[in-house]
């Protein structure tokens, strides 16, 4: 798969980072009124395709306003829908997976009520899920069967929660059933963070209970730094949902560079982020 270059931006590494902290965040105000006018107003008179243009054009704006340097490979070109699966750090994963494909979000359901995010989720197509309500799995289970069946692409979070981005947790497989029964493919992928200098970033981990305030913060306020998000090839179902949940969290392991699959890496765990399955 071919690797596409960094994407290109105005650097405000040699500010301070009050200042860094302050350009970013007015621009980021500027583009979350251009994200609700574009939801609340354009998309009805769109088509589905222009849509989905939009909200990636609108990902790749928002990640080069908080200083992020994007490095992707191409997505699989598959003819039909698939179950996208990734390793989770941080609640920017959500935009650096929209900048490269759109795709489905599975949500918690919480994030419905969120001001101003929760409303651009409901318009960009996230399914939202009860995660108190082990039931609630089965009706978003037949959600995203619906979705793949009319060939699009709907993506999870198997860890279940974020992490530093150091190692991958076990990947749980109750959101993989649907992908079972249809025998749709998997497509697996890896993203990690990086400084400028090319060395491990803790930034844009959501982990330690911070807030979202925090967090943004603590993003804004960088120098800058990339972020890498790998394709892997997809993976055929053959078997039992679990069976493929460890295929799929070898193969993301092996995108990430790791020796093997851990799924049990100690790192502390995070507030769940807009797009966390439930555990």
């Amino acid at each position: 798969m071919q690797e596409a270059p960094y994407n290109a931006h105005v650097s405000l590494a040699p500010l301070p980072a009050f200042l860094r902290r302050l350009i970013r965040i007015s621009l980021l105000m500027l583009h979350l009124v251009l994200g609700v006018t574009l939801a609340g107003v354009v998309f009805p008179l769109l088509r589905p395709a222009q849509r989905d243009r939009i909200i990636m054009l609108w990902s790749q704006g928002l990640l080069k306003v908080l200083g992020v340097r994007t490095r992707t490979t191409t997505p699989p070109d598959l003819p039909g829908g698939a179950l996208l699966v990734c390793n989770h750090v941080s609640w920017l994963d959500i935009y650096l997976i929209y900048a490269a494909r759109h795709v489905h979000f599975v949500s918690k359901a919480e994030v419905r009520d969120w001001p101003i995010a929760g409303w651009l989720a409901r318009k960009t197509g996230t399914l939202f899920i009860e995660r108190e309500r082990r039931a609630d799995t089965a009706r978003v289970n037949a959600d995203m069967r619906a979705l793949m069946q009319g060939g699009a692409w709907v993506a999870v979070f198997p860890e279940g929660t974020t992490s530093d981005g150091l190692g991958l947790r076990r990947f749980l497989p109750s959101l993989l059933q649907p992908a079972v029964e249809l025998n749709c493919p998997i497509v697996p992928a890896a993203l990690r963070y990086r400084t400028l200098a090319g060395e491990y970033s803790a930034a844009p981990a959501y982990i330690d209970q911070i807030n979202m305030w925090q967090s943004l913060k603590q993003i804004v306020g960088e120098p800058g730094f990339i972020a890498e998000l790998h394709f892997g090839e997809p993976i055929l179902p053959n078997g039992h949902r679990r069976d493929l949940a460890i295929q799929a969290e070898a193969a993301t392991a092996r995108l990430l560079g790791l020796t093997g699959i851990s799924g049990a890496m100690p790192a502390g765990t995070a507030p769940q982020t807009p797009a966390d399955p439930p555990a």
